[in-house]
């Protein structure tokens, strides 16, 4: 009778430990299984920020090499001063505002239209355009001799005010201006010409999520053809 019971005991016995380790394997693989999940959660996050970088650096870069054949192109349209522009030196008539502005619409238009044809959703509410002249005009003193005076001169059109563009031509004075400006066989020294384009592209993660945007900016220098 005493072996019966012991007996019986030790099955309770069994079975309690084995319902209490069942409890601890299914806590236990409950505990793994939501560790996955959060390493999974954490995991998604490193890689959804890194595509998203990715995807950013990529369409900035695009838009650097598109930007970079529009300012080449329009700076070697407004070099040639004989050609399209009537040999006059000056990108628009400094005393004429009138005309600066026309000027600076005409090539805004070209640039705008360019970039259309590169890039399907171009908004040319996000283009800018600088064009900036750096020229020295000679004039004749009283000892017989020639001195020249730097000139500078600027068109603005379009989001430009956004971008952080370097003026190396307003910058320069007058002594770098003479070493650096060509002279011509008539005592001429020919102007240069720096055209900067920008367009604004989302960067970063946060600039998708907050509608930032960061400016991309390219610069093209060319002298004047005369």
């Amino acid at each position: 009778m005493k072996s019966f019971q012991f007996k019986k005991m030790n099955a309770v016995r069994f079975k309690w430990m084995a319902a209490g380790t069942a409890r601890d394997r299914a806590s236990m693989h409950g505990s793994q299984r939501g560790s996955f999940v959060v390493e999974f959660a954490l995991v998604l996050v490193v890689f959804s920020s890194l595509f998203a970088m990715v995807v950013n650096y990529s369409v900035a870069i695009n838009t650097k090499g598109q930007l970079d054949r529009v300012a080449y192109s329009l700076a070697t349209i407004v070099a040639e001063r004989r050609q399209l522009f009537n040999s006059s030196l000056d990108v628009c008539e400094p005393e004429n505002s009138g005309d600066c502005r026309q000027r600076g619409n005409d090539l805004y238009s070209l640039v705008s239209a360019s970039m259309a044809s590169m890039m399907p959703n171009f908004d040319q509410a996000k283009f800018g355009l600088r064009v900036e002249q750096v020229s020295l005009d000679r004039k004749v003193v009283s000892s017989g001799g020639a001195e020249f005076d730097k000139r500078y001169e600027r068109v603005d059109k379009g989001a430009i005010s956004q971008c952080d563009i370097t003026t190396e031509t307003q910058m320069m004075n007058e002594e770098d201006a003479k070493r650096l400006l060509p002279l011509t066989t008539r005592g001429r020294r020919l102007p240069l010409y720096q055209v900067s384009v920008c367009y604004a592209v989302p960067f970063n993660l946060l600039g998708i999520t907050s509608g930032e945007v960061n400016y991309v900016v390219s610069t093209s220098y060319a002298f004047a053809r005369v």
